[in-house]
């Protein structure tokens, strides 16, 4: 009878070990089964988030970028202007300061792209609320208003009239009361470029 019991026992042994083998394969299978459908079901929600873009939106802009394509195109123009102001005169190249609440149209973020913007015209450009306490940038008389530059220039714009495809503008470049420039222009905006074209000088 021990015998027979042991032999038994085997015997059950075995198949409790194939039945669970075939459980786990089963599960397996499920598993796999499963992960498939979520990757078909995501690759397809993908592929209709993409159609379903709605039309008319930026595309222009990269993960991450919040200057919108119609604030770069007025950066552009501001940028222009101003670089042709300070090209027509200025007090020195030390050191540029511009006036950022003349930037209509334009977010923070935006307007220090401008200040980037400048950079090929000195090394330190700065936003005028930055620097205009700074007296090592401007002369004051004894009653502290501004009198000029020291070797730098400020700069603004100011801005008539401004379209997608035109504008008319106002280039300042200031270093002293008795030194600025006040460069006005027609801008037309053609193959991703603004065209400038002087119209009338002023300079006091």
């Amino acid at each position: 009878m021990k015998y027979c019991d042991k032999k038994h026992i085997g015997i059950n042994s075995r198949l409790y070990n194939v039945e669970a083998y075939e459980r786990g394969g089963n599960m397996k299978r499920i598993l796999l089964i499963l992960l498939t459908t979520v990757i078909v079901i995501s690759l397809a929600c993908g592929c209709t988030l993409q159609e379903n873009k709605p039309e008319g939106e930026d595309e222009t802009n990269e993960p991450g970028q919040t200057v919108s394509t119609q604030e770069r195109q007025r950066m552009d123009l501001y940028i222009a202007v101003m670089k042709a102001a300070f090209l027509e005169e200025n007090g020195g190249d030390a050191f540029i300061a511009v006036k950022l609440d003349t930037l209509d149209g334009l977010s923070g973020e935006a307007k220090q792209e401008v200040l980037k913007g400048l950079g090929s015209l000195s090394p330190n450009v700065y936003s005028y609320d930055d620097v205009k306490d700074d007296n090592t940038k401007f002369e004051t008389d004894d009653e502290g208003r501004k009198i000029r530059t020291l070797d730098g220039a400020l700069l603004w714009v100011e801005v008539d009239e401004y379209s997608e495809s035109k504008a008319k503008i106002t280039g300042v470049s200031w270093f002293g009361n008795l030194g600025a420039v006040f460069p006005h222009y027609e801008a037309v905006y053609k193959n991703g470029i603004w065209q400038l074209k002087l119209i009338r000088m002023a300079v006091s």
